[in-house]
């Protein structure tokens, strides 16, 4: 661990080193404070050059004085904790007696441990209150006794290994992102985790210090619930010539992420389901499931694969994205579509490898060659922590560190999990992989079906097109063109058809109004508006893909079975939850649109402090009640919604930095429609007060949604906007339209 700042770091440095101190601080057996010795450090940021030039102190921070003021407040005060006596002296040196700006404090209490050198917490503290980083509880050099080492001699007697641990603190904060004062968290008693880290090291019997600092870790992480911790584990008797060798690892909690209540405890449970025993029949375990496909309706089977798991009580947690790639290992082969995705499962892993070798079977799946062409793969990637290697079955699955097409779609549902034989996450095994740029090795495709009508969308293409949703309004009291579309079915199929010659790619139907301040329509009026509409299109043997834009289930429901492809839910199941049941339970792709409040309150809640972060933090929230709800990650389409709770500023914050939005972890490759069209803010910015007339404000908008990577964009002016589509595709996604 790097303790001290360095002047190479760009501020120059006054600092005391290890100052011996007594204070009264710390509990001891009998819980009262008692006096004992500390060591303390500090390196306070500041500029030395006026004083280096002219030869004068008073124009640098006096390390005298410095000293003199710490000795009088430490040995003169009394201090509950570690974290209390750094707090106080941080306070000091930012005070108007010593005028610093920035200061690190290093608190030791040296023999406080009976077999460690010293214990102490070292923080980072500026005038202006902001943090750089996370506090540090550490313990230096505890020395234990274990059994390690790979040689026949090393197994039979115990030598001595020293560890260094460091507990990383996250950064506490209270309503408002305010930050709390540093107060004492018992899962940060050192006493406490060395007293745990301990006991297992005693006991264990490890070949390798890597495996030793990766389960000191595992132990901090998920028996005393520290976030992050750094382990040092050396060995001095390893090399003849050297003080000593060793490793150092660094993990977070969310590594060691398992089942829920599944501890180190629980891997002789985990042995026992491996092998079938009954006893480990109702424990519930997590499991993360391959799909694959490259022959027929490649997206129809793996669908009905997922669906098939659930039937069977393979309960389905979360699926990712659709990727697609070239074939590995055997190349004349059509390309793969992969995906994945998580189940909770009662199975112990043999039965539950002959379940999906049972799926595989009734879906028609014949082996002709080993990785050669198939209609369904179903492969066990993960089983809890389990590793195991069997003839018929090895976990983790052998060769998915080595396949994109495994992990990146394992990070779209679990990016920090950890590999149970590298303690790696995922995410990080993804970017240790060669880059895919290259004519033998291309980048994964994404994979977002809308319709069998028109291909999949691509969001992770650079070069791909972008769709136009065409607005049919069958509305009185829309901002732009309420009342200017019949349901008459003549009227209905001559204005479709004109759209989609105009250039639409999807027409977005709605029967209820949601521009700010709208009334509500009622269930039965909406539905008289928008089903016959629906129903007059496919009749008329129009195949275009329709979206329904409404945010009650059962609009949408009826929707969907006269013909429609799409929910456009303005609310994202917050005014009607049971729409996410009914896009789950149908397979239809979902638009989850970010707002505040109803139609009627929503202007009243644009008030942002970051609008981009909240934006993406509160679509993630959507996100996930979506997946929980059974919507499949590829049924998603985002939509930041322009207008809806959101200010003038907002609306251009988010067309500017939509690109911030997209690369968020958790919405990584998911698309996004924006509907910028006729609204207010470009009325406001253009000095155009009618909606029908902002088409040159609208274009503008447009492009710069395209620009900062919109997959569908909605419009009105529907001629108009497939030019500025069709140019803007040309520049930004070197696309051109001829």
């Amino acid at each position: 661990m790097k303790e001290a700042p360095s002047s190479v770091e760009g501020k120059d440095l006054v600092y005391i080193k290890s100052l011996s101190l007594k204070t009264t601080t710390g509990f001891d057996s009998w819980a009262r404070l008692k006096p004992q010795p500390v060591t303390l450090s500090l390196y306070l940021k500041t500029s030395v050059a006026l004083a280096g030039s002219t030869d004068h102190l008073t124009y640098s921070i006096h390390y005298g004085h410095v000293c003199e003021a710490v000795t009088k407040t430490v040995e003169s005060s009394e201090f509950r904790t570690l974290e209390h006596l750094a707090e106080e002296v941080s306070k000091l040196a930012l005070g108007d007696e010593l005028h610093g700006e920035w200061v690190q404090v290093i608190v030791e209490k040296p023999r406080t441990l009976l077999r460690a050198d010293a214990a102490g917490i070292n923080i980072v503290r500026r005038k202006d209150g902001a943090r750089e980083t996370e506090d540090r509880v550490f313990v230096k050099s505890l020395r234990v006794v274990t059994i390690i080492g790979i040689h026949p001699w090393e197994r039979k007697e115990g030598q001595t290994v020293v560890l260094n641990l460091t507990l990383h603190k996250p950064i506490n904060t209270g309503p408002g992102g305010v930050e709390q004062g540093l107060a004492f968290d018992p899962h940060y008693d050192y006493r406490k985790v060395v007293k745990v880290v301990t006991e297992h090291v005693e006991k264990s019997t490890y070949k390798t210090v890597e495996a030793l600092a990766t389960a000191v870790a595992r132990v901090a992480c998920t028996k005393c619930e520290i976030e992050k911790v750094t382990v040092s584990v050396e060995k001095p008797s390893a090399l003849t010539f050297a003080k000593g060798a060793g490793v150092e690892v660094t993990r977070h909690r969310a590594f060691f992420d398992l089942v829920e209540g599944l501890g180190l405890e629980s891997q002789q449970t985990l042995s026992e389901a491996s092998s079938g025993d009954e006893g480990a029949s109702t424990v519930r375990h997590r499991a993360f499931i391959a799909l694959g496909s490259n022959m027929g309706d490649r997206f129809r089977w793996i669908r009905d694969a997922v669906k098939e798991l659930d039937r069977r009580g393979l309960k389905v947690q979360r699926t990712s994205s659709l990727y697609e790639s070239e074939p590995m290992y055997v190349l004349e082969q059509p390309e793969f579509l992969n995906g994945v995705c998580e189940i909770e499962t009662i199975l112990p892993p043999m039965d539950l490898l002959r379940e999906l070798k049972d799926i595989e079977g009734i879906m028609g799946r014949k082996k002709t060659i080993e990785k050669g062409p198939r209609n369904i793969d179903l492969d066990i990637l993960l089983y809890d922590g389990l590793v195991m290697d069997s003839e018929e079955l090895t976990i983790p699955h052998k060769l998915m560190l080595e396949r994109e097409f495994v992990l990146r779609p394992l990070c779209d549902i679990a990016p920090n999990l950890a590999h149970p034989l590298t303690s790696t996450s995922f995410r990080a095994h993804l970017q240790s992989l060669p880059p895919s740029t290259t004519a033998h090795h291309p980048p994964l495709r994404t994979f977002a079906p809308l319709s069998p009508s028109i291909p999949p969308l691509d969001p992770l293409n650079p070069n791909r097109k972008t769709l136009l949703m065409a607005v049919l309004n069958l509305t009185p009291d829309s901002f732009s063109d309420g009342g200017r579309h019949s349901i008459d079915s003549d009227y209905i199929v001559s204005t479709v058809q004109s759209f989609i010659n105009a250039g639409a790619d999807i027409i977005d139907i709605g029967g209820q109004s949601t521009r700010p301040g709208a009334a509500d329509v009622g269930k039965e009026e909406e539905l008289r508006r928008v089903i016959p509409a629906v129903r007059t299109i496919r009749e008329a043997g129009i195949t275009i893909p329709i979206s329904v834009d409404t945010y009650r289930a059962e609009v949408a429901e009826q929707a969907i079975e006269a013909g429609a492809d799409i929910i456009n839910d303005i609310s994202a199941g917050v005014y009607d939850e049971k729409i996410l049941s009914i896009a789950a339970f149908t397979g239809a792709p979902i638009v989850l649109t970010h707002t505040r409040g109803t139609p009627k309150t929503m202007n009243s809640l644009a008030k942002y402090k970051d609008v981009i972060s909240e934006v993406g933090e509160e679509l993630e929230a959507r996100l996930d009640e979506a997946l929980a709800k059974g919507v499949r990650r590829w049924q998603i389409v985002l939509d930041p919604g322009l207008g809806f709770a959101k200010g003038m500023q907002d609306n251009l914050e988010i067309i500017r930095r939509l690109e911030v939005l997209r690369r968020r972890e958790k919405l990584k490759g998911l698309p996004w429609l924006l509907g910028p069209s006729r609204k207010r803010f470009v009325g406001t910015i253009t000095g155009v007060t009618d909606p029908l007339k902002r088409g040159w404000g609208t274009a503008g908008a447009v492009a710069g949604c395209i620009a900062g990577g919109a997959d569908i964009v909605r419009v009105h002016d529907i001629e108009e906007m497939s030019k500025v589509i069709a140019m803007a595709d040309s520049i930004w996604r070197n696309k051109v339209t001829t």
